[in-house]
C-alpha cells in the first residue's frame, strides 16, 4: 500500500513539474508599439503616447502659468500621456509645452525655453494636444534641417493633426521661396506641401470636408496626414511629391530633382523657422498630437503600416 501511495505521489509530482516547466518556456509578453521595427532613417519621433517599446522617458514637459513651475509627464496605463497626473498637478492653471520629448533614440527633443513662445497644452482626456497662438509660439528641433532630410530634398512626415482655417505653417523651415514646409490649412481651406521651394505644382489638396462622418460640416477634424518627397524610379530628373490623408492619396506629382531647400536652420513646429536665431514665419494654430519624421522618402507599404497604427490608436 505504501508503495502504491509513493508511486501515485511521484506520478502527480511529475505531471505538475512538467506543467510548470512547460509554462516557464514562454517568454514574458512585450508590448508592441508603432516604431519597434520602424526606426531606420528616422529623424525624430514625438507623440502624446508611447511610440517605441524601449523608450522609458517622459513624453512631455509642461509649465503651469500660476507659478512657472515645470514638470515632466509620462504615459498612463493606456499608453497615452497621463492626463490625470497633469490635471492633479496643474489645478486650475493653464499649462504650456516646454519640451516634446524625442522617442527615436536620437534625443532631438523639440523645445522652447521662452515662456511667451510656448504652445498651450490642452489636457483633453479623449484627444490631448497642444497648439500655438498663431502669433509667436513655436518649438525648435535642435538640428540642422539638412540632417533631418536627404540634403534638403527627400523626407517623410506622418502625424496626427487638426487643421485650422487660417494662413499658417504647421512645421518646417522657410526663407522666401526657399522652403520645406506644410500648411494645415492655408486661408483658402487647402493643405499645402512645399518640399524644396515655392511653388511647384501639384502642391495642395482641398481640405474643407472632414473625412470622418462623426463631425459633419465641421472644418478641422482630427485626422492622420502623410507628407513625403522621394526619388522617382522612372525618371532621374524628377522626384515624387505625395500627400495622403487617412491613408488615401490626395497628391502624387513630379518635383524637379535639382531643386532642394539649402537652409541650415533648426526645424520648427507651429511655425517655419526663418533664421539661425530661431525666429519663425507663418505662426500656426494647428493642433498637434503626434509627429514622426524620416530623412528619406518612404514607400507606400511602409506608410500604410504607420498610418493604420496612428488611425487605430487615436480612434480616427
Amino acid at each position: 500500500m505504501k508503495k502504491l501511495i509513493v508511486h501515485i505521489f511521484f506520478f502527480i509530482s511529475a505531471i505538475g513539474g512538467a506543467q510548470v516547466a512547460n509554462y516557464n518556456q514562454f517568454p514574458s509578453m512585450r508590448p508592441s508599439h508603432v516604431l519597434d521595427e520602424n526606426l531606420d532613417n528616422i529623424s525624430f519621433a514625438y507623440g502624446l503616447r508611447v511610440l517605441e517599446s524601449n523608450y522609458n522617458g517622459p513624453l512631455i514637459r509642461l509649465r503651469r502659468d500660476s507659478d512657472d513651475t515645470e514638470s515632466d509627464f509620462y504615459c498612463g496605463d493606456n499608453d497615452r500621456v497621463d492626463i490625470n497626473a497633469i490635471n492633479n498637478w496643474r489645478g486650475a492653471a493653464k499649462v504650456y509645452v516646454v519640451i516634446w520629448y524625442d522617442q527615436s533614440g536620437l534625443e532631438l527633443n523639440a523645445e522652447q525655453d521662452i515662456n511667451n513662445r510656448q504652445p498651450e497644452f490642452i489636457p483633453d482626456p479623449t484627444q490631448p494636444y497642444f497648439a500655438g497662438d498663431g502669433t509667436d509660439d513655436r518649438l525648435l528641433v535642435p538640428e540642422n534641417f539638412q540632417n533631418l532630410t536627404e540634403d534638403g530634398k527627400n523626407g517623410t512626415v506622418l502625424g496626427i493633426f487638426y487643421a485650422t482655417d487660417r494662413a499658417d505653417t504647421a512645421f518646417g523651415v522657410a526663407s522666401g521661396r526657399n522652403r520645406w514646409l506644410v500648411h494645415i490649412n492655408w486661408s483658402n481651406e487647402k493643405c499645402y506641401f512645399d518640399p524644396g521651394y515655392c511653388c511647384n505644382n501639384p502642391r495642395f489638396f482641398v481640405n474643407n470636408i472632414p473625412t470622418h462622418p462623426t463631425s459633419p460640416g465641421s472644418l478641422g477634424v482630427w485626422d492622420q496626414y502623410s507628407f513625403l518627397r522621394r526619388d522617382d524610379p522612372a525618371n532621374a530628373a524628377t522626384d515624387k511629391v505625395i500627400m495622403r490623408l487617412a491613408g488615401i492619396e490626395k497628391v502624387n506629382g513630379d518635383f524637379p530633382d535639382n531643386q532642394s531647400c539649402d537652409l541650415t536652420f533648426n526645424f520648427g513646429i507651429c511655425a517655419a523657422i526663418s533664421n539661425n536665431v530661431g525666429n519663425g514665419t507663418g505662426y500656426s494654430t494647428t493642433r498637434f498630437a503626434e509627429m514622426i519624421m524620416y530623412k528619406t522618402g518612404k514607400e507606400d507599404g511602409f506608410l500604410q503600416t504607420i498610418e493604420e497604427n496612428q488611425i487605430n490608436f487615436w480612434n480616427l
